[in-house]
């Protein structure tokens, strides 16, 4: 596979209070990135480790190269099996894997907060989503008093951004975002 630009992310980590807009200040001590996958399904813990440490200067910025990573991902896809089960995949075998980035303590093991891609000039929640053919994602549910639908359509295999509604509304793919932030806000 030819090595695609725009799988190259430059970003950073930014803290937020807990509405993703509100800044607060960053942890003093030393911090780390673990960039893990959840493979076979969007939601859960990661299930496949990190394939390629990705450094974190002392600015909080970071570069994750997704085109180094891909046969590796490729290998490691599993059949997808939603934990949600009202969402659906079509065709049943395509296969799916979400980017998980946890940070953390340099020296430690729990994470210093949740951590969400920010779209910097929209301000929308996104998800990197990976799907190793053309596929649609389709699932409504009403949880917690929200209504939530997924209408997410690939014409292609690879990387996806979905948009994560705030409240209630629609996951759906995202146009590439110019800039992202990993945004870490309190669990």
């Amino acid at each position: 596979m030819q090595a695609r630009a725009d799988w190259v992310l430059e970003s950073r980590v930014a803290f937020f209070e807990s509405d993703a807009k509100t800044p607060r200040a960053a942890p003093k001590e030393d911090l780390r990135l673990w960039v893990p996958y959840v493979v076979g399904d969007l939601y859960g813990g990661p299930n496949e480790g990190e394939f390629a440490p990705v450094a974190l200067k002392p600015d909080l910025s970071f570069s994750v190269d997704l085109n180094k990573t891909h046969d590796k991902l490729v290998n490691a896809l599993v059949p997808t099996e939603f934990s949600q089960k009202w969402m659906t995949i079509e065709p049943a075998n395509a296969r799916v894997a979400r980017l998980s980035p946890f940070v953390m303590p340099a020296n430690g093991i729990a994470p210093v907060g949740m951590c969400e891609w920010l779209d910097t000039d929209t301000g929308d929640k996104l998800m990197l989503v990976y799907l190793d053919r053309p596929a649609r994602i389709r699932g409504e549910i009403v949880h917690e008093g929200r209504n939530l639908r997924f209408d997410i359509d690939t014409k292609e295999a690879g990387y996806i951004w979905i948009r994560q509604p705030d409240g209630s509304g629609e996951y759906r793919v995202a146009p590439w975002p110019g800039r992202v932030l990993l945004a870490v806000m309190p669990n």
